[in-house]
């Protein structure tokens, strides 16, 4: 139906422009060119790169990332050398041109501009010529119109810049020439309910007047989405097949807010352990039994309280067994925990098997393991049959954990007003609220790390990676002699330098309910936490933090911003259906003592 050759052409030939776009700017450098030539010139690199990111993003991501990935140093995990892993493209670029250009930088410019016109003189290694089928095509088509409502509006992709809403206009423009000969395979009634959709959203992003005010929340909710809807049932009615995935994105919704969007289950790390309903009501009786505890007192329920959004409202937990010792961390919120490739704060473990295994048997918190509370368990019969008719192993200290992996990975909160607005279903959503998502998308840059829909660190579209940030969280929340808190964060997992202070970017949906905030608990409202970001983080309120990944630039957000922003926030508070405790526990055979142990546990 489509042919693959032509669009492989076409991929070239814009290859090709991007490449004599970058080699323009680096003879801009050389001849030292006035600043706005060569921030013209490199904001037609950037523009030329989006008419051919949907097809490199989705066979050659890496490569892509080497052309336009994030300007963050890395390391490899088991590296003992810490050998940096340097950023190379387009946005270790930018900040040479913007905010500031300083031309005795140049030789530093022209360094990156040369190791980037390396990468580009080769971007069609990997695109598989006229092999592309009609069902990669259209999931490329449909990842990149997630990516850029995702990076792209947001400004993740060129901060400083600023040119996000131009390069979404290049990117739509250059996917509706891509779709558009199917349309001859189309009714046309449908053809022209596709191009209709095509128009109003390319009308939308043409009429912006500028970065900061475009208005996002309309765009997606009737541009963009609407545009996603017919492009599935064009898809449908000409009957191409969704492409073939195993990943956490599902390929069979229309938008990133449609239900079952994303599958929690392709974060297992055994196939025989999915999550089925049989499991979670077996992990949901467990979580709230305190058996699971040394001293058959505590439960995981007495640290991650469904009343608050399953923490438990304090700085710092109780430690095990003392009214006064405390844990190293904030209890974080369980929903949506199940919507993230890493956990705890430090991401130390994958999987949720491994965090309910790394959490049993820390002596601070239920001083047990999966293995005794199997035997535990063991001596109820009530248990024992549950878990025979669950798995097929019957009860084991492995199969414990894929219990309370299943049920936490069932605390999926994807339902809050603001989802049912850009849904367009009939709810309202305050002038505030508007306001506040459209800070919280746009100049307020909070969704370059916590990123739409979820609103942590799962990076979109692919989702491979979980970011963690260095934000400079002070030990008081005082904005006067600011001292930086001592935790290390992710460094006292993996030892790396360039971890140190560095914790998991946390779900924002459903904070008004799991004050206080950050790792260690300092700010105890939502009001607090804004201003902390408003006014550039650690470095903003004066902490030396030279590694701080957040911008340490004030965001010159006005009280009513401030006010907006919080209002949205809280707008994303959904706990429908998953806050309920069992009724009852099951029996001890023979042990009355244990019978009367209490749901949920102590504290």
């Amino acid at each position: 139906m489509g042919d693959g050759q032509t669009i492989y052409n076409r991929f070239l030939a814009d290859k090709v422009r991007f490449h004599e776009q970058v080699n323009r700017l680096a003879m801009h450098v050389q001849a030292n060119a006035p600043v706005d030539s060569l921030r013209l010139a490199f904001e037609q690199s950037r523009l030329a790169y989006k008419r051919i990111e949907w097809l490199l993003e989705y066979y050659q991501p890496v490569l892509a990332g080497r052309v336009n990935g994030p300007p963050i140093v890395e390391v490899e995990d088991d590296d003992p050398a810490q050998t940096p892993i340097r950023p190379v493209g387009l946005q270790v670029i930018e900040p040479y041109l913007f905010p500031e250009y300083d031309p005795t930088q140049n030789d530093s410019l022209l360094y990156e501009l040369n190791k980037l016109l390396t990468y580009s003189s080769r971007l069609e290694q990997g695109i598989p010529g006229d092999r592309i089928t009609d069902s990669d095509c259209w999931e490329a088509v449909r990842q990149q119109l997630f990516r850029i409502q995702t990076l792209g509006i947001t400004g993740y992709d060129a901060p400083e810049a600023r040119t996000g809403i131009v390069e979404a206009l290049a990117s739509f423009q250059t996917l509706q020439a891509i779709i558009l000969p199917y349309s001859r395979h189309l009714t046309k009634s449908m053809a022209a309910q596709l191009e209709g959709r095509w128009q109003m959203a390319i009308r939308m992003l043409q009429q912006a007047h500028d970065f900061t005010s475009f208005d996002r929340v309309s765009f997606i909710r009737n541009g963009l989405y609407p545009l996603c809807q017919v492009l599935q049932q064009a898809r449908q009615s000409l009957g191409i097949l969704p492409a073939s995935s195993g990943r956490f994105l599902s390929p069979r919704v229309a938008t990133l807010s449609d239900s079952g969007a994303f599958r929690t289950d392709y974060l297992i790390n055994f196939g025989d352990f999915a999550t089925t309903p049989q499991k979670v009501a077996l992990g949901r009786t467990l979580f709230f039994d305190p058996l699971l505890s040394g001293n058959n007192a505590r439960s995981c329920a007495s640290c991650h309280q469904p009343e608050r959004a399953f923490t438990d409202g304090r700085r710092k937990s109780r430690a095990f067994g003392s009214l006064m010792k405390r844990v190293k961390r904030n209890a974080p919120t369980l929903l949506n925990a199940g919507l993230q490739n890493v956990q705890f704060y430090d991401s130390r473990v994958t999987y949720l098997e491994d965090q309910a295994h790394d959490v049993l048997k820390n002596s601070d918190e239920m001083h047990s393991s999966s293995d005794e509370v199997a035997q535990k368990l063991g001596s109820s019969s009530a248990y024992r049959s549950w878990f025979a008719a669950t798995f097929p192993t019957g009860l084991t200290g492995y199969n414990v954990r894929n219990a309370l992996a299943c049920y936490v990975r069932s605390l999926t909160s994807l339902n809050a007003r603001p989802d049912r607005y850009l849904r367009g279903e009939p709810v309202t959503l305050s002038t505030d609220e508007l306001t506040g998502f459209n800070l919280f998308m746009g100049k307020g840059r909070c969704a370059t790390c916590h990123f739409f829909p979820i609103y942590n660190g799962f990076i979109p579209p692919h989702y491979e990676k979980t970011e963690s940030e260095i934000i400079g969280v002070p030990q008081k929340a005082s904005t006067r002699k600011a001292k930086l808190d001592t935790d290390p964060g992710k460094f006292s997992t993996y030892q790396k330098n360039i971890h140190r202070y560095a914790f998991k970017t946390p779900t924002i949906r459903n904070v008004a309910l799991t004050a206080p905030y950050m790792h260690n608990g300092v700010y105890q409202t939502l009001e607090q936490v804004v201003d902390f970001y408003n006014r550039g983080g650690g470095r903003g309120i004066g902490i030396q933090l030279e590694s701080q990944t957040l911008s340490g630039e004030p965001l010159h957000l006005s009280s009513g911003e401030q006010k907006a922003l919080v209002a949205f926030m809280k707008a994303l508070t959904d706990t429908t259906a998953l806050t309920q405790r069992p009724a009852r526990l099951p029996e001890i055979d023979g042990n009355k003592a244990l019978n009367h142990r209490q749901i949920g546990g102590r504290y």
